[in-house]
């Protein structure tokens, strides 16, 4: 794991210079720049969400859990990582109301993957009651 992080710091160290000297000299290529960038990034981190997803599969089932519980979890999770990335791209490229018009869009995707798990809640606190 180490290893790992250390390639992706070392990707982003060479990025950030890439993108220093882009900026004073042709701006308008910083943008793809950082983009492509973040896609790299992006491909060497699927591996470990994989893994990750694996292993919360695996604990659900050991615990006798229903996985599709971890679902709206971590699709929030994704939503709201994308949404941070994607409005930080908007405001180093001067647009900030973009970015925020990106995070609301993304809070609302979220509350809208959140509703099964709150319809599932709603239904365990009223099983109990019962």
């Amino acid at each position: 794991m180490t290893l790992w992080m250390g390639k992706l710091l070392l990707l982003s160290l060479c990025a950030v210079c890439l993108l220093g000297v882009l900026k004073g000299k042709t701006p308008a290529l910083a943008i793809p720049v950082s983009l492509a960038a973040c896609g790299v990034l992006l491909s060497l981190l699927l591996p470990t969400l994989e893994t990750l997803r694996a292993d919360l599969s695996g604990m659900a089932q050991a615990a006798g859990m229903d996985t599709g519980l971890f679902a709206p979890v971590v699709k929030v999770l994704a939503i709201t990582e994308v949404t941070h990335l994607g409005a930080e791209l908007c405001r180093d490229g001067g647009e900030k109301g973009l970015a925020a018009g990106l995070e609301l869009c993304g809070t609302a995707a979220a509350l809208v993957c959140v509703l099964p798990l709150a319809k599932k809640a709603l239904e365990l606190i009223g099983a109990i009651g019962a």
